[in-house]
């Protein structure tokens, strides 16, 4: 049976029901919300929180199961849930790390140490 689509679906994408734990990041990433995931779609989600929250129009969504996080913009509010339509691609929390990368960062780390000691030797010298 073919699905029913009525004039006052705005969806670009069918939402599959869900129940999927979530996570909310945002205050510069200080600040985290647990929240659950009532539905999903290629363009958003339906996010339902224990109580009435206050969150920001853009945010990250971190979803635990799949080590992946998106960032949303709040499209409505009401109560409890809130409808999210995504704002970016998805970031895998796994990604490979060049190699490069990862040299020059313990490259850094080394003179970071040297300099703490450094620092060290010179303030109890004084």
């Amino acid at each position: 049976m073919p699905a029913v689509t009525t004039s006052s679906e705005r969806r670009r994408s069918v939402r599959n029901r869900t129940l999927i734990g979530g996570k909310v990041i945002f205050n510069q990433r200080q600040s985290t919300l647990d929240c659950t995931v009532r539905n999903l779609s290629e363009d958003g989600a339906l996010l339902v929180f224990p109580d009435s929250v206050a969150l920001p129009e853009l945010f990250e969504l971190y979803f635990p199961l799949k080590r992946e996080s998106r960032m949303v913009r709040s499209r409505w509010r009401d109560a409890e849930r809130i409808g999210v339509s995504f704002a970016a691609a998805a970031k895998q929390d796994d990604a490979p790390v060049p190699l490069d990368l990862m040299r020059r960062l313990r490259q850094l780390e080394r003179e970071n140490a040297a300099l703490k000691a450094r620092i060290v030797e010179l303030t109890e010298g004084a």
